[in-house]
């Protein structure tokens, strides 16, 4: 079981793990672990290391975090570093928890990580291409009436 942490800058972590936890249901394989104004590095890095305390990394801890350099992706990668455990992934959203989560208990870290490469793109929609092709399929569609 691959155990989630959840990470970013201000509450955005806390706001994530809430939306999932409604989704889902209260679940002890995800935590949130902000990252709160006026903490630095050594602060957060504390704090996964409290974290890490309750998850062994045996299974398989996988990072979600807010930005690529940013200091919740600066913590984890000191933890990261050498072992092939835990693997950190950046630009988290509700989407991405979603799914990671739904595969957690059935996927090595590695799995997981490659399907979210795959899947996560597939979370990006923006409207006005999503109506422009369904515009396209329709006038596509009486053509093939014709």
């Amino acid at each position: 079981m691959v155990k989630l942490i959840i990470s970013g800058h201000g509450e955005i972590s806390t706001g994530i793990v809430s939306a999932v936890n409604m989704i889902f249901g209260e679940n002890d394989n995800v935590i949130a672990v902000p990252f709160k104004k006026g903490e630095g590095l050594e602060d957060i890095k504390k704090h996964y290391e409290s974290a890490l305390k309750n998850y062994p990394t045996e299974e398989g801890i996988l990072f979600l975090v807010d930005l690529f350099g940013g200091s919740p992706y600066n913590a984890a990668i000191q933890l990261a570093y050498g072992d092939e455990n835990i693997d950190i992934v950046t630009g988290v959203n509700l989407p991405m928890v979603l799914e990671a989560l739904g595969m957690a208990e059935t996927s090595s870290l590695k799995e997981l990580v490659d399907h979210l490469k795959e899947s996560v793109p597939e979370s990006f929609k923006i409207f006005s291409e999503q109506t422009q092709q369904l515009a396209n399929q329709e006038d596509n569609e009486e053509d093939d009436l014709l």
